[in-house]
């Protein structure tokens, strides 16, 4: 496991944890197009992970993180339903998609470079994370905000198999994931 907002801080002396995250208390949201004649967003209403936070060491930290494909919502409900069909992300085939950490590295105090692999359609690709922590409260009681995060990447829908309509909507798709995680 690598990680997705972990090592959270300044190096104390604390020692690793598991942390929970999830939609609960957390969006992963997507956006695709970057004409001015088509841009769409949408996110995952359903999904939970897991982060190992080990301030003194961040390259132990990591992040594991599953999302129900079928909770993908978009605006339109007509284009959420083409979104769950064989074409894209076929969920009656792939319920899941999954992301695992395999490397984390501090960029500076409170932000980090996380490399890992996504797992979409059965596919199973390198995908950057650049995460920042905005907030951290190491002293939160159980069930409360331990941290803050945002991440971003980017992901090339070519590459899982979804190419319907990428010659008029395009190939890639930002990400964007904000969260609270707790112990």
């Amino acid at each position: 496991m690598g990680a997705l907002g972990i090592g959270l801080a300044p190096v104390h002396a604390l020692a690793a944890e598991s942390l929970r995250i999830g939609a609960g208390r957390g969006t992963i949201d997507f956006a695709i197009g970057n004409s001015s004649l088509f841009r769409t967003t949408g996110s995952f209403k359903r999904w939970q992970g897991i982060l190992q936070v080990d301030d003194a060491d961040v390259s132990r930290s990591g992040v594991a993180v599953k999302v129900e494909t079928a909770s993908i919502e978009v605006l339109d409900s007509q284009q959420t339903a083409m979104l769950k069909d064989a074409d894209f992300f076929d969920v009656a085939r792939f319920p899941e998609m999954t992301y695992a950490s395999r490397r984390v590295e501090r960029r500076g105090e409170n932000t980090f470079d996380i490399d890992g692999e996504i797992t979409l359609r059965g596919i199973t690709r390198p995908m950057r994370l650049d995460v920042s922590v905005t907030a951290r409260k190491p002293d939160a009681p159980a069930g409360a905000a331990y941290a803050r995060f945002k991440a971003t990447g980017q992901l090339r829908r070519s590459e899982f198999g979804m190419v319907k309509y990428i010659d008029m909507v395009g190939d890639a798709v930002d990400i964007s994931i904000r969260t609270d995680a707790w112990r």
